[in-house]
Formats: structure tokens, sequence, C-alpha cells
């Protein structure tokens, strides 16, 4: 995962609204904050933790691991 905009790409469908409602922000401050993409952030952690629980994470990291093909 080499970009950190490929964050809000591993939080499932309604994943970023559920975010704002949790976090008591807009859906907007969320997109902001993952296209940030600063570990510290706490729209980050509960992102990560989002992608943690869904798979999407693992899953990513998986392909990221394999070879490139020719």
């Amino acid at each position: 995962m080499s970009s950190k905009n490929n964050i809000s790409q591993l939080v499932p469908h309604g994943g970023m609204k559920k975010i704002a409602e949790k976090l008591g922000i807009t859906s907007q401050a969320v997109s902001l904050a993952l296209k940030g993409g600063k570990p510290g952030n706490r729209v980050v952690q509960e992102a990560l933790k989002m992608a943690k629980e869904s798979g999407a994470l693992e899953a990513a990291q998986t392909l990221a691991s394999l070879p490139n093909a020719a």
C-alpha cells in the first residue's frame, strides 16, 4: 500500500458515513482526513479498524505482496 489515499478504498461501503456519525463530524471532514492519511488522526485510526474488521486490509496487504505479472 504505497499511497495514503488508498485508505478510503479499504473502508467498506457506508463506512465513511459511519465514521462521521461515530465521531460527530461531517462526511466531508472524514474524506479530507483520509486524504491526509496521518496515522495519529482518529478518523484514519477508525478507518483502519474498519478495514481490519472487514478483512479488506489483510486482502490489500496480500495483493501488494504478490509479484507483478509480466
